[in-house]
């Protein structure tokens, strides 16, 4: 199973200001179960994972992921790449998407998604198109 899961996990409840029961409540599973997977004493079903996706407003592949390999992206980057809605309306409304000052394309977002999506479909994300 992979390593990054709990860490993951945990990082992402930090950083988002939850704690542990209010994290475990918001996700509907135990205090006790939600620590013992941020310790990764315990690893969480596809299932789960999915409701923590849910609950933190993420994709799926943020779980598998080794964030350090993402220490060169902003954190707008960083956002864009587990971003749940890829639409490009979703997109432009969230987020200023620029390329060396110019506004990037729906051409230039249409490759960026598939590029994206093929991504997070190597991090454990099946059920992408």
């Amino acid at each position: 199973m992979n390593k990054n899961i709990g860490a993951n996990i945990k990082k992402l409840r930090e950083e988002k200001g939850y704690g542990l029961v209010q994290a475990a409540e918001g996700i509907g599973i135990s205090r006790g179960y939600l620590s013992k997977l941020e310790k990764g004493t315990q690893y969480p079903s596809v299932k789960t994972i999915d409701k923590i996706a849910e609950f933190f407003s993420v994709d799926r592949s943020y779980f598998f992921t080794d964030l350090d390999n993402l220490d060169q992206f902003s954190e707008a980057e960083r956002e864009i790449t587990f971003e749940r809605d890829l639409s490009i309306e979703n997109l432009r409304k969230k987020y200023n998407l620029t390329i060396e000052g110019k506004e990037v394309s729906d051409d230039e977002i249409n490759v960026m998604l598939e590029v994206l999506k093929a991504y997070r479909k190597s991090k454990g994300s099946s059920d992408i198109d």
